[in-house]
């Protein structure tokens, strides 16, 4: 009988000694993937800090691209409007030269009626 209960106390001791091996396994594979798990997540932080700053520097240049065409219209539409005054100044300046000769020949023909 003494030898029955040796066998069932060296099989309770091998059951628990699995128990034991089988736990600080667990615990391994937690621990590995908890770390995993924290190196997943840095390199995540990593590529949207990257991305983030991807897409700020394409916001950056294609504001600074939409400014520099707004300038160029600017100076486009200053340059038409500039051209446009000039045109109508010579015109106004041709029937104003226009406008004095007939002046000159109204006052002309008004002091000869008169003498």
């Amino acid at each position: 009988m003494s030898h029955m209960i040796a066998e069932e106390e060296g099989k309770e001791a091998s059951i628990l000694m699995e128990i034991r091996e089988a736990e600080k396994k667990a615990e391994e594979i937690i621990e590995r993937a908890g770390l995993q798990k924290a190196s997943i997540v840095q390199e995540a932080r990593k590529e949207a800090a990257r991305l983030v700053s991807s897409k700020l520097e394409e916001i950056r240049k294609s504001q600074e691209k939409k400014l520099m065409d707004f300038r160029e219209k600017s100076r486009l539409l200053g340059e038409e409007k500039a051209s446009e005054g000039k045109v109508m100044a010579r015109q106004i300046k041709s029937k104003s030269d226009r406008n004095m000769q007939k002046a000159v020949d109204f006052i002309l023909k008004k002091f000869e009626e008169r003498m």
